[in-house]
């Protein structure tokens, strides 16, 4: 199996409190192919066609069909934390990164899962205790330094589930440790008719000058029809829960429409309120984005 994501973004931003400016760039490139060695075994791999970000290559051996249904994966990825949403500008992921910053005065608008971050070599098993119940602990090299060290141990539990034929949900909760850093998490979401909430929430100690950061994500989707998507979403970030280096409030409305099965188009205004003294308010943001796949 071969696919890809070609992504080609354009943002309108505040430069400085006074200078507006326009940027358009390749924001993702990657191929990927999955070869299937047998009903027990695959190799995975993600190759980046844009610049030199570590995260642009990824690779995996996966190993199915142990007792008791369980899988192992053996090469280099991120662990399996959190909600893996594909905007990494999200508080919840890697935040806001240099054009979009807004000012804070601590090391990072975000959490650790940022996009030019190193990429793990990593060992994780899975367990399927139920069709509606997945466990899965890793554990894996630094996301924080590009050591090699074994020092990060992550798990996160998944459970499935539905109400009838018309109301789906699914709920997780995460733990990760490296060093000094303790992180939990829960996320998930529901599916009732034409509308899908999406919900993470974040807590990490030591991530920020051994304080504790929050993050927060809130997303509610309506297909208004087939094909074109509304969307509403809230973003909050503190970074420093015990202190007043400020946090940041992010709403975000747009839509995301389809006018092929290979193809999206995504639109959005995002209206940053920052919770600091003495600190100018950000316009919106403008964002387009075209995302490519197959």
């Amino acid at each position: 199996q071969i696919g890809g994501d070609f992504r080609l973004q354009g943002v309108q931003y505040n430069e400085t409190d006074s200078i507006r400016k326009s940027a358009f760039f390749p924001m993702q490139a990657d191929i990927y192919s999955y070869l299937k060695l047998n009903n027990n075994a695959g190799i995975f791999t993600k190759i980046g066609m844009k610049g030199s970000s570590s995260l642009s290559t990824e690779y995996w051996a996966l190993l199915s069909n142990l007792p008791q249904n369980a899988w192992l994966r053996i090469g280099r990825t991120l662990p399996n934390y959190g909600l893996r949403a594909d905007d990494h500008t999200s508080f919840i992921r890697g935040g806001n990164i240099r054009k979009t910053r807004v000012g804070l005065n601590a090391d990072y608008e975000g959490l650790l899962f940022r996009p030019d971050g190193p990429v793990p070599t990593i060992l994780e098993l899975g367990i399927p205790f139920s069709p509606t119940l997945e466990w899965t602990a890793s554990i894996s090299t630094s996301l924080i330094n590009s050591n090699e060290e074994m020092n990060n141990i992550t798990t996160k539990l998944i459970k499935r589930g539905s109400f009838g034929n018309e109301i789906k949900y699914r709920a997780g909760i995460s733990y990760m440790k490296e060093d000094d850093l303790n992180m939990t998490g829960v996320c998930g979401g529901t599916s009732f008719g034409d509308f899908t909430w999406t919900f993470a929430a974040d807590q990490a100690q030591n991530w920020n000058d051994n304080s504790t950061s929050l993050a927060f994500y809130d997303e509610l989707a309506w297909e208004i029809t087939q094909g074109i998507q509304l969307i509403g979403k809230y973003d909050f970030f503190d970074p420093k829960t015990d202190w007043t280096d400020g946090s940041i409030s992010r709403y975000t409305l747009g839509a995301e429409i389809y006018p092929l099965n290979i193809m999206e188009i995504k639109i959005q205004i995002r209206i940053n309120e920052v919770d600091m003294d003495n600190v100018t308010q950000k316009d919106p943001e403008y964002l387009i984005q075209t995302h490519l796949y197959f």
